[in-house]
């Protein structure tokens, strides 16, 4: 098959990628496609062959450069050479509507409840051209249960497809566990939730805490780690490449975030054989069986967290036992094979 991807055209969507995120996603999964199929890629910035750029580098506001990068993709829209399109963001998509079969991932959380806060013009228009591309596009892939209900109360339910994220489980795998080594990796921004991390680790001892990533929040989260005297190291952001290093020597991984679509650092984690403690924000429960392969706490709940990271920081065979389910579990459901394979299937339903 031949087929175009459309990524989300941000000041970050380089190929191949220097961060995580949708960008790392897609890489391993054009990766792993490519075996089979040829791939064209849109993209702001790529080297990868059969690629089509659609970014500047010279802009630098991020709502500005995916404004441009959609009317790129309006100029640009007769290279698709692709028998179809496979898209991941709504500006990227809306110029590719009608002109062949079009496949949406939805990875965004703009709309999920409880967001009213991240509202702004910006999302207004998002929402039209969501709304939009939800209506005209061949198949939605939603990545979580939690989240394909929210669109199938927006467009067709029919055409709502679930197909989850996914992890590379050959390079994120466990090595040599450093016990009470606990990891925190993404934004620094409010939604993370990483000052109840701080403060649930409040008089805790024998334990490290690194924290991966950049933010507007970072200096207030600087200052409430020393306020609460906090064994904590800010790492800032580290290549996507060197991230699997971070994830397979730590024995804790924990995500307290208030909202999320279905995290990937959740099952690079998993991978790792991290012992997982996390949120109950959207798609976590898919991710992870509470007790299983992994702990569940209430979001925003101090106490639970506090009370998960005690259990596990005084019962190094519990964080064991946690990080070989988890293990297991990524290699049986979501690997990027065996996702790649289910992507693959609903590209030949909608060819035929």
């Amino acid at each position: 098959m031949k087929i175009s991807f459309v990524s989300n055209g941000s000041v970050i969507d380089c190929f191949p990628p220097f961060t995580g995120g949708i960008e790392a996603l897609e890489f391993d999964l054009i990766n792993e496609l490519r075996r089979r199929n040829s791939i064209q890629l849109f993209a702001s910035q790529s080297t990868l062959p059969n690629s089509v750029n659609i970014g500047f580098n010279w802009i630098k506001n991020e709502r500005m450069h995916l404004f441009t990068s959609m009317m790129n993709c309006y100029f640009k829209k007769r290279k698709i050479n692709g028998d179809l399109i496979h898209a991941h963001y709504p500006l990227t998509a809306i110029p590719f509507l009608g002109l062949k079969p079009l496949i949406y991932t939805e990875h965004n959380w703009y709309n999920l409840p409880g967001m009213d806060f991240h509202r702004t013009f910006f999302t207004r228009f998002f929402d039209s051209t969501q709304k939009k591309v939800y209506e005209k596009a061949d198949r939605i892939i939603a990545l979580s249960s939690e989240i394909k209900k929210i669109i199938e109360s927006k467009t067709n339910p029919e055409k709502v497809v679930l197909i989850p994220n996914f992890v590379n489980t050959k390079k994120f795998s466990p090595s040599k566990k450093i016990p009470n080594r606990i990891i925190f990796v993404g934004r620094l921004e409010k939604e993370k939730g990483i000052d109840l991390l701080l403060n649930a680790l409040k008089g805790e001892k024998d334990y490290e805490l690194c924290i991966i990533g950049e933010g507007s929040e970072k200096k207030n989260l600087q200052e409430l780690a020393s306020k609460n005297k906090v064994n904590a190291t800010f790492k800032g952001l580290i290549p996507h490449s060197a991230l699997n290093k971070e994830f397979a020597s730590a024995s804790i991984f924990v995500l307290p975030s208030f909202f999320e679509v279905m995290p990937v650092v959740v099952l690079e984690a998993l991978s790792s054989g991290c012992a997982v403690i996390a949120s109950d924000a959207f798609g976590i429960r898919d991710e992870i069986e509470n007790e299983k392969d992994g702990l569940v706490f209430k979001k925003g709940n101090l106490q639970q967290l506090k009370e998960k990271l005690n259990l596990l920081l005084k019962d190094e065979n519990r964080v064991k036992l946690l990080g070989r389910n988890a293990r297991e579990k990524a290699l049986k459901e979501f690997d990027v094979q065996i996702i790649a394979e289910k992507t693959e299937k609903l590209y030949r339903e909608v060819l035929e």
